[in-house]
């Protein structure tokens, strides 16, 4: 959705607000927290994810079966049938059978590289169903935040909601822009919704711990982490940030 040049401005953009936040305590949490920010920033891989990413297959249904003969019969016959189907989440059909099989590839990966390549497919299969105004709308933002303007991200990300709030990417990413902004507590509470439209969000859960963290609520982050880390392993291939965050959540061991 913007080129990698902004893309490297606004990674800037966040760690240079993160640093104003007023949360900082040491180099590591800072450290943790653009680590965090760094793979769940905007999805700024969505333009290149999408153009490479084959479509959706789909099939058409068989035309019915034609008989012909000749014959001599009688017969009457009546039908009717109504249906009616609703759905919600980050996509539908194929896409969503595209997401579940990476997911579980996801968490199976061997290799940071394979990681990264599983994650920039389902980002792209997640952004897959937003509509042109949405993307116009999160371009929008993107500029903002790299305008230094953070609170009128939000606002931006919070008009793509209005159109289309059942897409789980959406929350995730007003999540992201109230943290910039100062507002954690307002990020949890986006993160929670963008989680119960798509609880194997790696991203989403890889976000909420750094965020509890920064609320101080150890165990929480701790639990957060965990659940990142079991769908995408290459997130903590060394174990180092789940030891600090259990040392945070209990203390150290006697």
């Amino acid at each position: 959705m913007v080129g990698r040049a902004l893309a490297g401005k606004l990674i800037m953009t966040i760690m240079h607000k993160t640093r104003s936040l007023g949360y900082r305590r040491n180099g590591f949490l800072f450290y943790s927290l653009s680590v965090a920010l760094l793979s769940t920033a905007l999805p700024l891989i969505w333009e290149d994810a999408l153009a490479a990413a084959p479509p959706a297959p789909t099939t058409a249904p068989a035309p019915p079966a034609i008989h012909t003969g000749t014959g001599t019969g009688t017969g009457t016959g009546t039908g009717t049938g109504t249906g009616t189907g609703t759905g919600t989440g980050t996509g539908t059909g194929t896409t969503a059978v595209q997401i579940a099989m990476l997911v579980k590839l996801l968490a199976q990966a061997q290799t940071p590289d394979d990681a990264h390549t599983l994650q920039s497919r389902l980002e792209a299969l997640r952004a897959a169903h937003l509509s042109p105004t949405t993307q116009l709308l999160l371009r929008r933002a993107e500029k903002d935040l790299a305008a230094e303007k953070p609170d009128d991200a939000v606002e931006d990300v919070g008009d793509a909601l209005a159109l289309q709030p059942d897409q789980a990417v959406l929350w995730r990413t007003r999540a992201q822009m109230r943290l910039v902004a100062g507002n954690l507590r307002g990020a949890v509470a986006d993160l929670g919704e963008a989680l119960a439209r798509d609880a194997e969000d790696a991203q989403s859960w890889s976000l909420l711990a750094s965020v509890e963290e920064h609320l101080n609520d150890g165990q929480a982050a701790l639990k957060a982490w965990q659940k990142a880390t079991a769908l995408n392993p290459m997130l903590d291939k060394s174990g180092k940030r789940l030891d600090s965050l259990r040392l945070k959540a209990f203390g150290q061991p006697t």
